[in-house]
């Protein structure tokens, strides 16, 4: 399997990495990276940049930070946040505290060093806190390195680079470390929801070795709102890989990865695209979709995809639905596939690749309607499973795929326009059922058979659905609010 085109971490000088930001989205697009983030750690102050380099070099770039948290003995776990609304003020204000909390720690372990008979230079130190930037362990280890009264210690023991100096005196255990204090995975994951974000643990074996840990923190985090685990990293084994991206599908995660860049010297994570997906699928869902924001939490959007031949009925029983929705309270709309095409897919014909296009405007503007709280409905044939898979990987649990079952004859029976007429005569090209094929959905929320049971009955089956889902949202909201 080729090496996919994303890479969903990197950092820049902004944090622990080595390049100021255009240098590393100029990287990435060289190494043939399509979709990345910049996330830096506890910080959102590169994004912007990132946006306009990737805009400079083609590269889609999705508005990310990785948050350094802990959950009770372990002390150093990191949540990327992709997709968030980077000039959030409480977002913004949220990362600054992460970062006092940083310096802070990172004060302690400088005067934990300096106990231990290491020269601390504090100049790099107070100029990052100056300008904002945060400080970590790579920077105290190198105000170490850096340090000429260090020097004969440290040949004698061997450290000659950040990434030896910090499993020896910085890590937990280590005589030079100082645990965090906040926040929590389930804070960090509540600030990136807040920011409209989707949260995903990072690298989960580098920070926690045994499976069974590892495995029991999946559920746990997923549990707590959890979306995502980075399973496709550049030191996780096979073995590793293929476990976490067995319980992500069984969890219903998205399935992430990254080489975690941090500059072309770097001893560990030097080059772009360096892991491996051993075989498996990954599921970006929104974060496929760059600057896009995830769906927003709470409210009470929903996109029903209503999927059939033309002529099944799809708009009728999807409009007896949302007049029916709209008449006990609801904010509904209805998106029709013949009113899109018409406004805002003119010009489109009815190719495969014209037909994709369609069904991904469709989608954008249902998710757009979904996620600020409107019940949508969307009637199209949208003939192919995967534009479809598509635009739910976008909405994640707020789509709904609902087949609208009726045969070709029956269809061909109710044709008031003429269409399968025209179609057989051979005077439409590439319609669905006489044509071209119709890829029925493999898993539908709900199946309705419009040839054995009125409109009216299925419309009925319908709002029963949407408003059985949105019960349950608000139940696992309320759940979840403590």
């Amino acid at each position: 399997m080729s090496a996919p085109a994303f890479d969903l971490q990197s950092h820049s000088l902004h944090s622990d990495g080595d390049l100021p930001v255009a240098d590393v989205v100029a990287n990435a697009a060289e190494a043939g990276v399509e979709l990345l983030a910049l996330s830096d750690h506890d910080t959102v102050d590169g994004v912007d940049e990132a946006l306009a380099a990737g805009a400079l070099h083609g590269v889609r770039i999705t508005p990310a930070t990785e948050i350094s948290a802990v959950d009770g003995p372990y002390e150093d776990l990191h949540v990327l946040g992709y997709g968030i609304d980077h000039r959030s003020a409480l977002l913004q204000e949220r990362l600054a505290d992460a970062r006092a909390d940083r310096e802070r720690r990172a004060d302690a372990m400088a005067e934990r060093l300096e106990k231990l008979g290491f020269a601390v230079d504090p100049a790099p130190i107070e100029a990052r806190k100056a300008a904002g930037k945060p400080v970590g362990r790579p920077h105290l280890a190198q105000a170490v390195l850096d340090h000429p009264d260090n020097a004969e210690r440290l040949v004698e023991e061997g450290h000659e680079s950040v990434s030896t100096f910090i499993p020896a005196y910085l890590i937990q255990g280590k005589p030079g470390y100082v645990a965090r204090t906040h926040p929590t995975v389930e804070e960090a994951i509540g600030w990136i929801h807040d920011a409209a974000g989707v949260a995903v643990w990072a690298h989960p074996f580098w920070d926690i070795s045994e499976p069974d840990e590892v495995l029991a923190a999946v559920d746990r985090y997923s549990a707590a709102g959890l979306d995502g685990v980075e399973v496709f990293y550049t030191s996780h084994t096979e073995e590793q890989t293929l476990l976490l991206a067995d319980r992500c599908a069984e969890l219903g995660l998205l399935r992430t990865g990254s080489s975690d860049y941090h500059g072309p010297d770097h001893r560990l994570f030097s080059r772009f695209r360096a892991f491996d997906l051993h075989g498996r699928e990954p599921n970006l869902g929104p974060i496929a979709h760059g600057t896009l924001a995830a769906p927003a939490r709470g409210g009470d959007g929903l996109c029903i995809w209503l999927t059939g031949l033309s002529g099944s009925g799809k708009s009728t029983v999807g409009r007896i639905a949302a007049g029916e929705l709209r008449d006990r309270g609801y904010r509904v709309e209805m998106l029709d596939g013949d009113d899109v095409r018409q406004n805002i897919c003119d010009g489109l014909g009815f190719s495969r690749e014209d037909r994709e296009i369609n069904v991904r405007r469709i989608a954008f503007v249902a998710d757009l309607l979904a996620r600020n709280g409107v019940v949508t409905f969307v009637a199209a044939v949208s003939p192919y499973r995967r534009p479809r898979d598509d635009a739910r990987a976008r909405m994640g649990a707020r789509f709904v795929e609902v087949h609208v079952r009726a045969s070709v004859e029956t269809c061909e029976e109710r044709d008031v326009k003429g269409l399968y007429e025209r179609a057989r005569a051979g005077k439409i090209e590439a319609f669905t059922g006489v044509s071209d094929p119709y890829e029925e959905p493999l898993s539908p929320e709900l199946e309705l058979d419009t040839e054995s049971e009125s409109a009216q009955d299925s419309a009925a089956r319908l709002v029963e659905l949407v408003e059985a889902r949105l019960a349950e949202r608000a139940e696992a909201e309320r759940a979840a609010a403590g």
